[in-house]
């Protein structure tokens, strides 16, 4: 598929990051600084240069901050939260975030991932 804006990327952003608590205790895993940039920002960078121009970043632990830092657009890129009250899994949250929109095509990625592609050629 060469044209990218038809489909909407859902990343998923709500884990607890129990595994990274002793390097980034005071922020949700996504928001860890590499190269003096948080993490998530690779991936909407990612998904910009691929012309995909809607993204719902599926929150739960520290969501605030998440959504202060990247706010409602990035990068040309349009951002939509979905927000978990209470931990709901990987399948809970991506039915939570797209269970009333009517998406034809929807990109699933986790948030604390980063896979070298380029998304026209997938």
């Amino acid at each position: 598929m060469k044209d990218m804006s038809p489909i909407t990327a859902v990343i998923l952003a709500g884990g607890l990051g129990k595994r990274l608590r002793g390097v980034v205790s005071d922020r949700p895993k996504v928001l860890a600084e590499v190269n003096g940039r948080p993490f998530l920002t690779y991936l909407l960078d990612q998904l910009a240069e691929a012309g995909i121009n809607s993204v719902i970043l599926c929150t739960g632990y520290m969501a605030d901050s998440i959504s202060k830092e990247i706010g409602n657009l990035y990068n040309g890129v349009k951002i939509t939260y979905s927000r978990e009250n209470k931990p709901l899994g990987t399948g809970g949250a991506l039915r939570l975030a797209v269970s009333n929109l009517n998406l034809k095509y929807v990109l699933v990625m986790n948030g604390d991932s980063y896979i070298g592609i380029d998304f026209k050629d997938f």
